[in-house]
């Protein structure tokens, strides 16, 4: 499977201090925890960060953690840059970590909250912050996701410690996170805006907005392109062969590259249709 996107000009992005975008629907919860549709897995990847991340050559290196080290096979220690601040400009310690595990697993047995991503961390023994900005995890046995489990972002203990409702939180749809961007306004079906972190551990981003328009017509989002509405967005087969004219690529460069995605079909074997064993082996 193959992606194919249009990209504003380089040479011009560099100059441009909005970059436009779309999305085909409204995000649902911009928490990093509850996010698992496209939209808002789109927009939290922008205002949180998790203790490592992958670097251009895939290979997996500190981001909240200023280093990682594995003591033995099952015990790994995160150490905490010290100088990251939630967006509010409250500090990012091992409480916020300890915070986000003890959510992810279902800790603390009276705070109601439904996340797929906690299936990723069932091979965690314990967590422990050893200082405010050292955290030791304990694996039940080696795991070779060890490290990767923990891009997930993290959550500020200081703002939700006592919310008990995170499915219904307003947190959700005014985040704070540790990202590259803030959330400066949201307005379903309309549009998303982020603002730049001036204060980001890495350095202040180069791009000032990155404006998003929810658009969930394919047909409306190439129009809006048509007409250099768009900075970045996905092409469809049909309108590279049929639409795309000689001025759209003198615009937009067109990249295409192999899908971080797949597809597949699931079926319910307990239904009394699938226990006949021709259909079973028909779809094996």
């Amino acid at each position: 499977m193959r992606f194919v996107v249009a990209l504003f000009l380089l040479s011009q992005l560099l100059f441009a201090s909005t970059l436009y975008k779309t999305l085909s629907s409204n995000p649902s919860r911009l928490n990093p925890l509850l996010a698992t549709d496209s939209s808002s897995g789109a927009i939290s990847s922008y205002l949180f960060d998790g203790l490592v991340k992958y670097d251009k050559n895939a290979k997996v290196i500190g981001a909240l953690a200023e280093s990682f080290e594995f003591k033995e096979k099952k015990r790994l220690i995160f150490r905490l840059r010290k100088n990251i601040r939630w967006h509010d400009g409250h500090p990012f310690t091992s409480k916020d970590v300890l915070f986000t595990y003890n959510l992810l697993t279902n800790k603390d047995k009276k705070i109601m909250i439904s996340t797929p991503y906690s299936t990723d961390f069932r091979m965690v023994q314990q967590v422990e912050a050893l200082d405010a900005y050292t955290v030791e995890v304990v694996y039940k046995t080696p795991y070779y996701k060890a490290a990767e489990i923990w891009m997930m972002g993290i959550l500020p203990y200081h703002l939700l410690k006592d919310e008990t409702n995170f499915m219904n939180s307003d947190f959700n749809r005014k985040p704070v996170g540790t990202g590259p961007y803030m959330l400066e306004s949201l307005e379903l079906s309309k549009n998303i805006v982020l603002k730049a972190n001036e204060h980001y551990y890495e350095h202040r981003p180069h791009i000032d907005r990155i404006i998003y328009s929810i658009v969930p017509d394919g047909t409306t989002r190439f129009y809006m392109m048509q007409k250099k509405e768009v900075d970045l967005d996905a092409l469809e087969p049909l309108q590279i062969e049929k639409k795309v004219d000689k001025s759209f690529k003198n615009y937009y460069n067109i990249v295409e590259q192999i899908a971080k995605a797949y597809t597949y079909l699931g079926f319910n074997m307990k239904r009394e249709l699938f226990q006949d064993k021709r259909i079973r082996e028909a779809i094996s």
